[in-house]
């Protein structure tokens, strides 16, 4: 009886410190699925900051024409200090605010020529707006036609007065409506830089 009490002692004995080494193997294969888990959570928290705040680069190449001659330079990102957006600025032009609820983006060399940056409510009414920009221009000349640009989700209205272009372009954009003003020359034509760099407009 003894030599079997021995016996079944050391079995259950055994038992016991492989029951226990199981248990221990078992915890740590399941620490790195915790870990993975983590880093998982963290990736996807990382991604949905960068996603709301939104972040940009510092600069990027904008691709534009010159009266009809092609060119690409760096543009940089600025922010209104006057309205909430930003967006990126050609290097040969400067963004400035003009007025509460109005900003311009004017080209260093000849302040003369500029673009006009309002961003419009949420809820605005498109048709008073289209309104009351023909009505200024129809002040300027009678004669208004479409700029032929590429404005997606947008409308464009132009009038020209000696060697003065007037172009005012209504993005209808729902998160960030902007009404833009372009004033160039018929040697200078600039409008399509303009229209890149508001491409980029970013409200917030």
């Amino acid at each position: 009886m003894t030599r079997w009490t021995r016996y079944i002692g050391c079995v259950t004995f055994a038992a016991f410190l492989l029951t226990g080494c199981g248990t221990t193997t078992d915890e740590n294969a399941d620490e790195p699925q915790e870990d993975s888990v983590k880093e998982g959570n963290e990736g996807n928290t990382s991604q949905s900051d960068n996603r709301n705040n939104k972040v940009r680069l510092m600069e990027q190449n904008l691709q534009y024409s010159i009266n009809g001659k092609v060119k690409e330079k760096t543009a940089f990102l600025k922010k209104s200090d006057n309205q909430p957006f930003s967006l990126y600025v050609l290097q040969q032009f400067r963004l400035s605010a003009e007025e509460p609820g109005k900003d311009i983006v004017f080209l260093t060399e000849d302040d003369s020529i500029y673009m006009r940056i309002e961003l419009l409510k949420a809820d605005v009414s498109w048709d008073e707006v289209e309104k009351n920009v023909q009505a200024q221009l129809e002040s300027i000349s009678e004669t208004i036609r479409d700029p032929s640009l590429d404005i997606e989700s947008g409308t464009g209205f132009e009038v020209e007065s000696g060697d003065d272009v007037i172009t005012s372009i209504l993005l209808k954009d729902e998160k960030a409506p902007v009404r833009l003003t372009i004033f160039t020359k018929k040697d200078r034509d600039y409008r399509d830089a303009f229209l890149e760099m508001a491409k980029t407009l970013m409200k917030g």
